[in-house]
């Protein structure tokens, strides 16, 4: 019997610390400091947007993502690992994608990051979308280091980053080399990158194989093993699926040799996986998903060279200091936010709700068609054009306010209307559907015209080895293009409106917008504002059951 009562004392034991453990954000399998000698930890995030702080309920538990969390969760692991065996990274975009970030242009972003203590990032696509001189503020502003090995300037070649850093854990030394995905000079604004006769001044290793970037993370990598490097821990900002395969993160992996663990960003995808390397040894390649999803944690015993990964799903567990922080700015700019600009009648949504997928960068939805049609009436045009993946959030039902519509287009782009040929727009809807079925920001929501995207027909569409449009060398998928009903006219000029992203400056590779149509408004009009206006004066300040529909109003008809 006392033996009965030890043991179920010792089961209660055992379950009352598992249950300390989820809670108080002691790392499971990690109970004794005294066999942590010689281990070395690594936390990372990529994707968070400017979630900076939000409790969640998951699976009847309340669940904090965010900076606080996060600060909580490092300051756990350095209680059992000590402080100088722990190291924070982000892969990148992370001052952009909320009101937060748009209203400091990513500044408040940066000092929380520094509140956090964070250790070094990587530029993602999105830190370059306040502009690259903002961009350079930015990098100097923060106190954890930027790297990047493939961001250069062509007048010399240089780096504007450390392309690694090695930083040392006792007797190891372990190499943290940055890579940013060259799909960035179209995933930004390319205007950005270029002086002001169009020409680039910058480069991120890209081409039309991806052999140079591969050959730049190996330059680098073997620099970093020479100046005597341990491990070789890549933090990219790449993404595994529906990004340019050659310069995916498995693709870099597979085509260089000498890197440890490829930490992820990007696509915003979950996955704990590996890929074989040159060489065909297995290489983890992690990533986090997007929204602080979930916190990534990297552990190398030095002393068997075991790695192991995983993700944290870290629970109600926040530093009060950093959420005070944190606090501190959002109510700087809470009543401003919260300022109701209208009301809608239904959701407007970016996802298929038959499927719970995202859609809107493969095909119509009512969101899509409200932001077209705010675009093309707004600015007294004939069609409007939007990228689907300037789109960043869903609007619910019931009191729209001005952060409803920050969110929605955190970008602060201008508002644009533009004069171009029938041609032109016949090209654009072309290039935008290039890659269907699968997803491209570039693919385009209309409004004030229709249009069949015959899937059976192969793209032909001609593009640089920045993804930017050249022509189409082939049968057209789009047919059957008709402009409020007519069809379209390919020598006659159309009033296009739009935003400055996509229209004037190229964004997601447009080329045959930008210096080659003519900007007719002098408006100075954020995105944001072309949205406030058409619902509070085309709408009468309630967005309608004209929306109702989640798939649309059927401008677009997809043939398979």
């Amino acid at each position: 019997m006392k033996k009965r009562l030890v043991r179920a004392i010792a089961l209660m034991m055992v379950f009352l610390f598992a249950v300390a453990s989820a809670f108080f954000l002691v790392p499971a399998g990690h109970t004794e400091a005294a066999g942590n000698a010689g281990k070395i930890v690594i936390l990372h995030t990529n994707d968070v947007h400017c979630q900076v702080d939000q409790l969640l309920t998951d699976k009847g538990l309340d669940k904090a993502v965010g900076y606080a969390s996060i600060a909580a969760y490092k300051k756990a692991v350095q209680d059992e690992y000590g402080k100088d065996r722990v190291t924070l990274v982000d892969a990148g975009d992370f001052v952009q994608g909320g009101a937060i970030g748009s209203i400091s242009k990513g500044e408040d972003l940066i000092r929380i990051m520094d509140k956090v203590g964070y250790d070094l990032a990587v530029p993602g696509n999105h830190e370059f979308d306040y502009g690259f001189d903002q961009f350079q503020k930015l990098a100097e502003m923060a106190s954890f280091p930027y790297i990047c090995c493939n961001l250069t300037k062509l007048s010399d070649g240089q780096t504007l980053f450390p392309p690694y850093l090695i930083k040392t854990y006792g007797s190891v030394k372990i190499a943290f080399l940055g890579i940013t995905t060259p799909e960035s000079l179209t995933k930004s604004t390319p205007a950005y990158f270029q002086d002001k006769d169009g020409n680039y001044l910058y480069s991120f290793a890209e081409d039309g194989t991806g052999q140079k970037l591969y050959d730049t993370v190996q330059k680098n990598v073997d620099a970093a093993r020479a100046e005597g490097a341990d491990y070789v821990i890549a933090v990219a900002h790449l993404g595994a699926n529906n990004v340019t395969t050659y310069w995916n993160s498995l693709a870099v992996v597979k085509n260089t040799t000498g890197i440890d663990v490829l930490i992820d960003g990007h696509s915003h995808e979950i996955y704990n996986v590996s890929a074989p390397n040159r060489d065909g040894e297995e290489i983890p390649v992690v990533q986090t998903g997007t929204k602080s999803a979930t916190l990534g944690q990297i552990v190398i015993d030095s002393a068997t060279g075991k790695i192991t990964c995983r993700e944290i799903n870290y629970l109600r567990t926040q530093d009060a200091d950093t959420l005070l922080y944190v606090k501190s700015m959002e109510n700087g700019f809470a009543a401003q936010m919260q300022q109701p600009v209208g009301s809608s009648a239904v959701t407007l949504t970016t996802l298929d709700t038959v499927t719970g997928k995202r859609r809107i960068r493969s095909g119509e939805t009512n969101l899509g068609d409200f932001c077209a049609d705010a675009s093309r009436i707004v600015g007294n045009a004939d069609i409007g054009l939007i990228n689907g993946g300037g789109i960043r959030s869903d609007i619910a039902a019931g009191q729209v306010t001005f952060e409803d519509l920050l969110n929605l287009y955190p970008y602060t782009n201008t508002a644009v209307v533009a004069e171009a040929t029938g041609q032109q727009i016949l090209d654009a809807l072309e290039f935008g559907s290039m890659y269907y079925p699968s997803e491209s920001g570039g693919f385009l929501q209309v409004s004030g015209l229709t249009y069949t995207l015959d899937a059976t027909i192969p793209s032909s569409v001609v593009i640089t080895d920045k993804r930017e449009f050249v022509s189409v060398n082939g049968p057209y998928r789009v047919q059957d293009v008709r402009i409020n009903g007519v069809p379209l006219d390919r020598q006659r000029t159309y009033k296009v409106a739009g935003i400055s992203y996509m229209l004037l400056n190229s964004g997601d590779g447009y080329t045959m917008f930008g210096k080659n149509v003519t900007q007719v408004n002098d408006s100075a009009m954020l995105d944001t504002d072309v949205l406030m206006h058409y619902i509070q004066d085309h709408l009468g300040g309630t967005i309608g059951n004209e929306y109702s529909d989640p798939l649309g109003q059927g401008r677009i008809t997809i043939r398979q």
